[in-house]
């Protein structure tokens, strides 16, 4: 009977330590996720037929990590309306990946392709983009970075061009 009761506490005593080692992995995969999401403010230069005038703009980057080459952003983009400024805050929508390709400098300094379907609110009119840039981190949590993209659109729309900073905060 002791040793039946010993077998019990000791099986008992197991599940909580696999219990209390499986709630410490999900704790420590939650906030792997929470690392490897960025915010950037972003300031655009949007170039009308590629080669044509340039409209200048803001807007916010969100972005998420899937491993240590590849991420998942979303960005909301408001441009200036020389007629104007109180339009619309969110004038194109972008998701898109970004994938680097080459990392320099102890991995200070990156390259990177992306490529993404974009929307502009204000048209009605959806396209997509396909482009090349490059990151600098300056420290583990800031990292400054530049990209430029062609894109393409659908419903007769002309290509343009889109030239992008960012500073690329990580928590």
């Amino acid at each position: 009977m002791r040793t039946m009761r010993t077998i019990l506490l000791l099986a008992v005593a197991l599940a909580i330590v696999k219990v209390c080692n499986a709630r410490a992995a999900d704790a420590r995969a939650t906030a792997r996720f929470i690392d490897s999401i960025t915010v950037a403010p972003v300031a655009v230069l949007k170039g009308a037929d590629i080669t044509g005038e340039h409209t200048f703009g803001t807007g916010l980057d969100l972005g998420a990590a899937v491993n240590p080459f590849v991420s998942v952003h979303v960005s909301a983009l408001g441009f200036e309306n020389p007629d104007d400024w109180r339009g619309s805050s969110v004038d194109e929508s972008e998701l898109y990946g970004r994938a680097k390709f080459a990392r320099f400098a102890n991995e200070s300094f990156s390259l990177y392709g992306k490529g993404g379907a974009v929307r502009d609110w204000g048209e009605d009119v959806w396209g997509f983009s396909a482009g090349l840039g490059a990151e600098l981190r300056v420290s583990q949590h800031v990292a400054l970075a530049s990209d430029y993209s062609l894109r393409a659109w659908f419903k007769g729309r002309d290509k343009d061009s889109l030239a992008r900073a960012l500073v690329n905060v990580r928590f």
